[in-house]
């Protein structure tokens, strides 16, 4: 049974939201939450898509299971976060005293092993830099499955944002990546001095758990992504019935 006793969410909240249904695996797509339900003991919420101006709302549950290759192995995961926070670069950081909400600041130029969320298709997709293609471009590939789809893609600097984890007792936090034996993170966080913990989150020390990537292939996409919500509407078995 779900427990909503930590989530902020409220009906007209922006968010992010994802689906673990083959073909999407891996994206977040940008929401705004239209109302909160529960059904069967589970919360549910009914999301509008900014960028599928054309879909209908959907309901999505709250918690999914996704099961991995292993059997009878199965984690419990949030399926809707808040809204992604503000991003600057190191010489755009704002003074302390003027932060109000999180802020993602982006440590330098993107490199080799750098998790990173891909703008494409009006969604996010999250993975892996694997190789700097000059200074504009990098090869990216995703996360394997059962959270991604696992393949690999050209993309454009212009079109990346440094990939973050959240949950309701830690807020956000920036994964780590394993380079060279040595732990990197691609960006800091700045926090609120109001939030009563520090302003700036560095690197952590003992990160145990950076995404895994599986072997590369070399596709297109073979799908348009303004499916996507039509089909999670009809097909998604963790849509309210």
């Amino acid at each position: 049974m779900d427990n909503d006793d930590d989530l902020p969410f409220e009906v007209g909240q922006d968010c992010e939201a994802r689906s673990f249904q083959h073909g999407y695996r891996g994206a977040w797509f940008r929401c705004k939450i239209k109302q909160i339900s529960w059904k069967k003991g589970y919360i549910h919420h009914l999301l509008e898509y900014f960028d599928f101006p054309d879909e209908k709302e959907t309901w999505t549950k709250l918690y999914q299971v996704s099961s991995s290759r292993k059997k009878g192995e199965q984690k419990r995961q949030l399926m809707v976060r808040p809204r992604y926070p503000h991003m600057c670069r190191e010489g755009e950081v704002p003074l302390h005293n003027s932060v109000s909400e999180v802020i993602v600041v982006i440590n330098g130029s993107w490199n080799v092993g750098d998790l990173v969320d891909w703008w494409t298709d009006d969604c996010y997709w999250s993975g892996k830099i694997t190789r700097v293609l000059g200074d504009e471009k990098a090869e990216m590939e995703f996360l394997p499955p059962p959270m991604g789809e696992g393949s690999s893609y050209e993309v454009s600097f212009k079109d990346l944002r440094p990939s973050l984890d959240w949950s309701p007792k830690d807020g956000w936090r920036v994964p780590a990546s394993m380079v060279g034996g040595k732990y990197r993170q691609c960006a800091r966080l700045i926090h609120p001095v109001n939030q009563g913990q520090n302003q700036e989150v560095c690197p952590a020390r003992n990160e145990q758990k950076s995404a895994s990537l599986g072997g590369k292939t070399s596709v297109k996409l073979c799908r348009k992504t303004r499916k996507i919500v039509g089909r999670i509407g009809k097909e998604n078995p963790l849509a309210p019935h």
